[in-house]
């Protein structure tokens, strides 16, 4: 059973991993309002797609681990 838990345990390690640094971008202030408004929504699509890229790993991560956990059951049964 300590070899199943390991496995599980080193897969788990294998599918989440941290997501690299990103470097800081420098701060320049914007010169009008298009540039303004422009920059506030790249903004608030890149967090829109922060939380979705998150939402989407989790999904995955729960598939995963529903298949993994279907394989088990299956070899776990007797008979």
């Amino acid at each position: 059973m300590s070899g199943l838990r390991e496995a599980v345990a080193q897969l788990t390690r294998r599918l989440v991993r941290p997501a690299p640094p990103r470097s800081p971008l420098p701060e320049v202030q914007p010169c009008c309002a298009y540039e303004l408004v422009t920059r506030q929504m790249l903004e608030d699509m890149r967090a829109e797609l922060a939380e979705l890229k998150a939402r989407v790993n989790g999904l995955l991560f729960m598939v995963a681990g529903a298949i993994l956990l279907d394989v088990i059951l299956r070899l776990a049964r007797p008979g």
